[in-house]
């Protein structure tokens, strides 16, 4: 009798360092999973927001005011920027920031969703409240994105943020302004939690696992 109690505790306690050891590798295998492709969707959205910035040219935004939403400098670069965001059917809206060094503020100059949709767009000098305030001016140097998605007044989001060059022909190398891109945080999260079978996978190792000590139990009674 005292040898089946054994025989019995041993089995328990196998069985539960198995799950624990399989459980550990499972949330491990699915951790690191995630963290390639949080990866690779941020340096993919740097990558596109980089090179919708050098189709900007300063030239083109400077002079802007408030009030100038219907002028055809502004019509006609809310429309390039449309044009470029259109190649890519992830990207929810483009738009252009202007940033202020002395009291860190932002502030918005064009904004791609004017005049398809005037109450759901930024006007020209309308401040940019982003939790993404470290990255809009950290693209100062070069393109960021959002370490994670954040919520604001217009939704929730993964951005992505690039310099536009003062001068694209003869540049002295200071960043004019900042061109911003919005993904809907619900597809950068689909798109970035991809790793259910590796879960599926620990559940079936678990289960053949204990199904085999129950086996082996069952014979050694």
């Amino acid at each position: 009798m005292a040898e089946t109690c054994s025989r019995s505790t041993k089995l328990i306690v196998t069985a539960l360092v198995a799950v624990v050891i399989i459980s550990a590798l499972t949330a491990f295998a699915y951790t690191s999973s995630n963290a390639a492709l949080r990866s690779t969707a941020q340096e993919g959205l740097k990558s596109t927001v980089g090179v919708m910035a050098t189709g900007i040219n300063a030239s083109e935004i400077q002079g802007l005011q408030p009030g100038d939403e219907n002028t055809p400098q502004y019509l006609a670069v809310a429309a390039k920027l449309r044009t470029m965001r259109s190649m890519n059917d992830h990207l929810l809206n483009a738009y252009i920031i202007r940033v202020n060094t002395t009291d860190m503020s932002a502030s918005f100059l064009v904004d791609d969703l004017y005049p398809l949709d005037p109450s759901g767009s930024a006007r020209i000098g309308q401040v940019d409240n982003s939790p993404d305030k470290v990255e809009i001016f950290a693209a100062l140097s070069g393109p960021t994105a959002s370490p994670v998605p954040y919520t604001d007044s217009w939704g929730s989001f993964m951005s992505a943020y690039a310099p536009i060059d003062d001068s694209a022909a003869d540049s002295s190398g200071n960043t004019y302004a900042i061109l911003g891109l919005d993904v809907a945080a619900n597809d950068y999260i689909a798109s970035t939690t991809t790793g259910g079978w590796i879960i599926v996978t620990g559940i079936v190792s678990i289960i053949i696992v204990l199904s085999a000590l129950y086996v082996f139990g069952r014979k050694s009674w």
